[in-house]
Formats: structure tokens, sequence, C-alpha cells
């Protein structure tokens, strides 16, 4: 494979497939998780790991890789296509599922103010992660503790 090939392959990889992570948390924490141990701290936790594996993931590719683009985008696209997945694994385990309720739900969910603000955060934390230098690594870090304070406190 070429270089090229490469970097599109993983270009797709963290922007499409990054969100998966915390997807597959949240609905495991849904479905397993609070029908067995309901407690105000496992969610806290659970909010913790859907909101620093992706970002903490994002620091790093951009970091290691310089790429302004994928870093960007990733962070970008990491909440709508989270709650995106997320939303369509948990409609999959309701038996009334319908194409319909799909349909309406992506309508609703375009660019509602809190993804809005999500996707700003998001993106910069990898764009200042993909920059290189120390002083953007802490920005793009603080700007992660940002994202996760957000999370915490939403309910």
């Amino acid at each position: 494979m070429k270089k090229e090939d490469l970097f599109i392959i993983s270009m797709f990889v963290i922007i499409f497939l990054l969100p998966l992570i915390p997807t597959l948390i949240y609905v495991g924490y849904k479905l397993i998780i609070i029908p067995l141990l309901p407690s105000m701290q496992m969610q806290q936790v659970f909010r913790i790991l859907i909101c620093g594996i992706p970002i903490s993931l994002i620091i790093a590719y951009g970091y290691i890789t310089r790429d302004k683009i994928t870093s960007t985008l990733s962070g970008v696209f990491l909440f709508p296509l989270f709650t995106i997945y997320s939303w369509i694994l948990l409609a999959l385990t309701d038996h009334y599922f319908t194409i319909e309720q799909l349909i309406g739900y992506l309508r609703m969910q375009l660019i509602p103010p809190t993804n809005a603000t999500f996707m700003l955060i998001n993106g910069l934390t990898g764009y200042f992660a993909s920059r290189g230098t120390k002083a953007s690594l802490l920005v793009a870090i603080l700007f992660g503790i940002l994202f996760s304070l957000f999370v915490l406190d939403i309910d």
C-alpha cells in the first residue's frame, strides 16, 4: 500500500470509527450497568470514560501525526456521531423500532446548540493538539478537560 492510501484509511478510521468506542461504552452502560448497579458514582465514572478515552486519542493522534485536518475533523464529528451511533444501537434493542423514528431523530439532531458547543470544543482540541508545540498541547488538554466538565454537568 502507498503512504497516501494509509493516510486516507487512517483518516476514515479516526473520524468515523473513533465515536464507536464511547458508543459501545455508553450502550453497555445503559443496557447492563444501570439495571444492575444504579448509582451516581458509576454514572460519573462512565461519563468520564465516554469523553476521556476518545479525547485523549484525538490529542495523541494530533500530537504524534501533526495532521491538522484529521485531528480537527475527528474532534468536530466526535459528539454528533456518538449521539447518532448510540441512538441507533439503543433503538435497535427496542422492539418497536421503526425507520421513521430514525429519520425523525436524524432531522432533530442536525446541529442543536449543545452539539455545536461540543463540536467547537472538540475541534479546537484536535487542532491545538496537531500544532505540535508543548503550549498548544497544553491548550488541547485544557479543552479536553473543559469538554469533560461539560459532559459531567449534563443530565
